[in-house]
């Protein structure tokens, strides 16, 4: 609701025929009060509404999301490629280590046989 600068000063005019110079101060101030008051119980109305629902759905929220982060750990860890088991190195070291001691030279091919002869 705005109103304009003519709007305001057509209901300031018609205020002053209707009530008298002599009221309308008295009427303003009382407005004010009525204004102010106003404000308030709104005021306690918006922060009641806030502490009744969005603050609780904020804890709510909060919690779901540290659930959450818990489920991600879990399916990382249960995805994981397993470590230490048989026939796999369980650190990068042993791994080259492993494959440094596996190098032997590859089965002669029949091919290179009838070469060599």
């Amino acid at each position: 609701m705005n109103f304009s600068f003519s709007e305001i000063l057509v209901i300031g005019v018609v205020a002053l025929l209707l009530f008298g110079p002599d009221k309308l101060p008295e009427m303003a101030s009382q407005f004010g009060k009525l204004a102010a008051e106003f404000r308030k119980g709104s005021n306690a109305v918006r922060r009641e509404f806030y502490n009744s629902f969005y603050q609780p759905a904020a804890e709510v929220r909060r919690d779901l999301l540290a659930q959450g982060q818990d489920l991600r750990k879990l399916r990382a860890e249960v995805l994981a490629p397993p470590t230490g088991s048989v026939g796999t190195p369980s650190s990068p070291q042993a791994k080259t280590q492993a494959d440094e001691t596996d190098q032997s030279p590859p089965p002669a091919s029949p091919a290179s046989e009838a070469n060599d002869a």
